[in-house]
């Protein structure tokens, strides 16, 4: 099983990802999150190589994503795909990070 851990930005709704090889290339997706949005996407299997190397628009978790999730920016799909991509054997666990930096003009 693979864990992702995703700590929110401004709307502070911690989420949990955890995926589980069901067959080769098939992953179960499971969300745990504060975010009531998230908690409704029901990912279920994913076929990996389909959502992984597909078009975004074909993309099962991205289609979900765009009924369920209410800002468009959320990470979680992209967390969520990157889990399913560890779990199905097609990268190693890395750390994956956006920071956002406001700079005073001077």
């Amino acid at each position: 099983m693979t864990i992702t851990k995703i700590k929110p930005g401004a709307c502070g709704f911690n989420t949990i990802i955890e995926a589980k090889q069901v067959a080769p290339g098939h992953v179960y997706v499971k969300v745990i999150s504060d975010c009531e949005s998230l908690n409704k996407l029901n990912i279920g299997i994913v076929n990996a190589m389909e959502d992984l190397f597909g078009k975004f628009e074909d993309s099962k978790v991205y289609k979900r994503a765009n009924e369920c999730i209410k800002h468009v920016s959320c990470p979680v799909p992209c967390a969520i795909l990157k889990t399913v991509e560890v779990e199905a054997e097609l990268a190693v666990p890395r750390q994956v990070s956006i920071e956002i930096v406001k700079e005073e003009e001077k």
